[in-house]
Order: structure tokens, then sequence, then C-alpha cells
């Protein structure tokens, strides 16, 4: 008989090493910004941390702004909650304000349908005449 596996929940991002660390380990990447004194962000987060559960494909990450403040300064972050998306190490979108969890699967289900092939090839390019 198997063990029910751990529910997929969000890993936290404390600076712009762990995220560096964290975007070369995955292929596809939802990072939640966030603070503290941000009540609109602790409304949403259980939203968030509910898709997460649901969404094995990519992995979910917070980062608060006051503590993983390179982070959030290198990204311009001004204001939370925000989410960012990387896909191949490539940010396609950034999302500001809280959702419902289906606005955030529907979300979800356009990013991972994202076609890739035209964003590799140009970094490929660019790339190539550096």
């Amino acid at each position: 008989m198997s063990t029910p596996s751990a529910p997929h929940l969000p890993v936290t991002i404390d600076s712009q090493q762990q995220f560096n660390q964290t975007v070369a380990s995955h292929d596809f990447i939802v990072v939640l910004f966030t603070a503290k004194w941000c009540a609109p962000c602790q409304t949403f987060y259980p939203n968030f941390a509910e898709v997460a559960a649901q969404a094995p494909q990519a992995l979910f990450a917070v980062a608060d702004i006051d503590v993983a403040t390179d982070l959030a300064s290198n990204f311009q972050v001004a204001q939370v909650p925000a989410l960012m998306v990387i896909r191949q190490r490539v940010v396609i979108d950034m999302v500001t304000g809280a959702m419902h969890p289906h606005e955030l699967q529907h979300h979800l289900a356009m990013w991972q349908a994202l076609d890739m092939t035209a964003i590799d090839a140009h970094f490929t390019q660019t790339s190539a005449s550096a």
C-alpha cells in the first residue's frame, strides 16, 4: 500500500542567490512577491497555496520583499502581491494583484501552454550573434 505524497506546497525564497539556484534547477516557476504587512497578500496566499497543491508541473515559491530585498529590487517589484512567472530561465509574465483560485488556474494554464520555441530561438540567435 502506497502512502499519499505530501502536498506540493510553495517554497520560500529569501535571496537573489537562492532564486538563481531555484531557476537553474526548475523549468517552470511561479513566484509570489509578498509582505507580512500587506493585507491583500495575506488574503491571496491561501489561494496561491491551493493552486500550488494542485499543480505539480510548476514550482510555486514565495519571496517576502522585506526579506529578499535584493531580489525584489532586481526585478523592480513596486506592488504586492505580484506574481513573476519563469519558464526555462526566462521571465514570461509579471502580474500584480490578488486573484481567485480559478483565475490563477486560468493563468497557469496559459503560462504552461506558451510555446517556448520562438523564445528559445530568439535567445539562441542573440547569443550566436554576440
